[in-house]
This record gives C-alpha cells, structure tokens and sequence, in this order.
C-alpha cells in the first residue's frame, strides 16, 4: 500500500525528509540524472510502490535541505519509463522548486531506460532471474525457478559465445584482403625466383 504524504501540512518536506528509509520514501537530490531517476523509479514501482522526494539532501554533517528541480529532469525521466504509474507533482520549499513522486506499486514489470529494477540496500539493481520469475507469477516451485533460470543462463551464455564468434569472423573478413595481397606477392616472387633459376641453369 503507497503511504500518502500529506502536503498541505505546513513544512511537510522537512516531515519527509525525518521520516525517510532506504526503500519506499527517499529524498534525492537535484542533480541526479534522469536515468538514474528512472532507476530509482522502477525499483520502487517493482517492489512495493512510494515515494521520492526530488530535490532534497541529506548529507552526514552537512546536514540536509533543498535544491531547486528543473522540470526537464522530471520529463526526461518519463520518458525512460515503461509500466510505471506515477504522480508528479510540484511544490515550493524554503524558496526551492521540488517534486513529489507518488510510485504505484507495478502489477507486471516496470522498466527504466529498458532494463526492470528492484531495491537493494537502497540503492536500484537490476533485477535478478529468480525475482524476475516470481514477479512474473509463474509460480514458486523451486524446481521450475532453478530450470529457467537455468534456461536463461545457458541462452545468455550461447548469446556471448555466438557474439564472441562474430567478432572473431569479422576480424578474419577483415584480415582477408591483406592475406589475399600477401599471396599473389609471394606467387609473384615465387614465379620471378623460378625464372631467374632456370635461366642460370
């Protein structure tokens, strides 16, 4: 269940900020990057939905306070996003522009810049193979986990291999005009040496 941040407390930031944890109500600050924000967002859309306070900081002994958001950061954001249902709303504090983001819990998976995130230690991860699974509802019988992901390491291991085997190929393609040139060169001295015998001899 989202935990609601009541807003029209007089310095309900400042309440944020007090009550604020590593996994569903986190203050970040301004000059996080948008995919980074993205992150953040998918990680908490794919655990259990809450809150992120931009534009805040908190910092061991410097204290903590505001910074002024620009929107572009909130919209870039967005559109990093997919199955994320989130509110962005706007707000002043202590003469800083700052945004609430209010992050539904994700009924499927939500992404950011393409890749699903889960929280871990306060911080956005990508999501594993096993969460991956669960979170697709396909179930928690070990055995069936532990064969797909199983499956899944086997298909991401013939991926590298086969990519490993394209770059071996397209060094040979590229080696292939030199080899062909130092042929006929060896062909031609090789002729020229044949004839240079046989007329001494």
């Amino acid at each position: 269940m989202l935990k609601s941040v009541d807003t029209s407390i007089q310095d309900w930031a400042s309440r944020f900020m007090a009550t604020c944890n590593d996994e569903d109500q986190i203050p970040l600050p301004a000059s996080i990057s948008p995919v980074e924000l993205a992150k953040y967002v998918s990680a908490i859309a794919n655990d259990h939905g809450g809150n992120i306070l931009l534009g805040a900081y908190s910092e061991k002994g410097y204290g903590s306070g505001f910074q002024n958001v620009a929107s572009e950061l909130v919209e870039k954001c967005e559109q990093l996003l997919e199955g994320v249902e989130m509110k962005c709303s706007s707000h002043q504090a202590r003469l800083q522009n700052i945004y609430l983001l209010e992050i539904q819990k994700s009924d499927t998976l939500a992404f950011a810049d393409g890749s699903p995130y889960v929280m871990k230690s306060g911080k956005p991860k990508i999501i594993t193979e096993r969460q991956l699974i669960e979170k697709l509802g396909l179930g928690v019988d070990s055995s069936l986990i532990n064969m797909l992901s199983a499956q899944i390491t086997k298909q991401s291991e013939k991926v590298d291999y086969l990519s490993e085997e394209l770059k071996e190929k397209s060094k040979l393609k590229n080696q292939v005009p030199s080899l062909v040139g130092g042929g006929i060169i060896g062909w031609l001295l090789s002729t020229l040496l044949n004839s240079l015998l046989n007329v001494g001899g």
